[in-house]
């Protein structure tokens, strides 16, 4: 019977995980990749900002599975992940029970509304290329409709400020971010990078709402905890994520924000053989024990550490530790600014807008090959 290596998520961790794996194994008839993920298709959510000012269609950042598998022996199952029973080693999905011989969870996050009332029922989501679609149709809905709109965004982080930015350069209405730090990007822990994010966007026309903590959101205003409330024509949640609900519910360990704790080999503590990486895992910096940003190049660092740890585990042979390496990040704040720092190098104006696009079209060419890359650029 072939071992099944089955990677549940299909977003930047999983599918990388998939690709490599796949290159470790072609030649080996006693294995099977099954990727399983809820939606048939790969969407580049670090491009979403775009659909919201319809710089980018759907379309323009999401591939179709069938595409990005065709010539490559990996199995798909389109199928949304309920529970892992990991004592009898079964995936348990909308479309049945998937077995497997070794497991990557790669599930990804979900907003976290760290029990505010109303946050839940009354904040948009902006975590997938659909829901910036929504954000894009309500936009338009309201600058139609609504005299000098008020645009909320809950959450100064990497994904608040580049929506902020977006809005602002398209639709020239109000946007307020509001902040629960002292300053905007507090996961960056780059002072000089915020002050100068902050007095573009202001200078852009956004008010900052620094060190205010959000209480209450309701249908059409927020309230913060000092008790000011705030109208909101539209109120998009930002400010937090936490790990798949998957990973608690089917028994692994977890820390900070539900997120697995795993070991030196991206393995989850106490389950080997059970791989967690992306959003879904905690991972600490064992130099500094700080705990890492949930992003993109910690993804594909551990996909890649992952693919050849389950070679390993196949062979018999030792595993690879996987040593975090965080690079940096480059920030668009909206069409003609950017600001990042790559290697110890500083990069600012539009030459960041260029070494973010250059960034995303390398993970195009690892995952879908020159093809798309070229496709991207015409």
């Amino acid at each position: 019977m072939k071992k099944s290596l089955v990677i549940l998520g299909a977003g930047y961790a999983g599918l990388m995980t998939a690709v490599k794996l796949e290159e470790h194994t072609r030649n080996r008839d006693d294995v099977e990749i099954i990727l399983v993920d809820r939606n048939d298709y790969h969407q580049y959510v670090h491009l979403a900002y775009e659909i919201v000012t319809n710089v980018k269609k759907i379309s323009d950042i999401t591939i179709p599975m069938t595409e990005l598998l065709k010539n490559r022996r990996i199995r798909f199952k389109q199928a949304t992940v309920n529970e892992i029973d990991l004592t009898n080693k079964t995936v348990k999905t909308d479309k049945g029970d998937v077995p497997y011989f070794e497991l990557v969870i790669a599930l990804g996050s979900e907003p976290n509304f760290y029990g505010i009332k109303g946050a839940e029922e009354h904040s948009t989501r902006f975590n997938s290329v659909e829901s910036a679609a929504k954000i894009r149709d309500q936009l338009k809905k309201i600058i139609s409709q609504v005299k000098n709109p008020n645009i909320i965004i809950g959450g100064g982080g990497f994904t608040g400020v580049e929506l902020a930015g977006e809005i602002l350069d398209e639709y020239r209405c109000c946007v307020t971010i509001v902040e629960g730090a002292d300053h905007l990007l507090p996961s960056w822990n780059n002072p000089e990078f915020s002050k100068k994010v902050a007095d573009v966007l202001i200078e852009m026309g956004a008010k900052l709402l620094l060190d205010k903590f959000i209480a209450e959101v309701n249908p059409d205003s927020i309230v913060l905890k000092d008790g000011t409330q705030i109208a909101a024509s539209l109120f998009v949640w930002t400010a937090g994520v936490q790990a798949s609900t998957v990973i608690k519910k089917s028994g692994l360990k977890t820390g900070k924000s539900g997120r697995a704790l795993i070991n030196e080999f991206c393995e989850a503590v106490d389950n080997p053989g059970v791989y967690v990486i992306g959003d879904s895992a905690l991972v600490i910096d064992p130099a500094t024990n700080d705990i890492l940003p949930q992003c993109i190049e910690i993804a594909l660092q551990q996909a890649d550490a992952v693919a050849k740890n389950l070679k390993a585990d196949l062979e018999g042979a030792q595993k690879t530790v996987y040593r975090p390496k965080f690079n940096g990040l480059v920030l668009a704040v909206g069409e003609k600014f950017g600001v990042g720092k790559i290697y110890g190098v500083v990069v600012e104006g539009r030459l960041a807008l260029m070494v973010k696009r250059l960034i995303h079209l390398r993970y195009v060419y690892e995952v879908a090959g020159l093809r798309e890359v070229f496709k991207e650029t015409l």
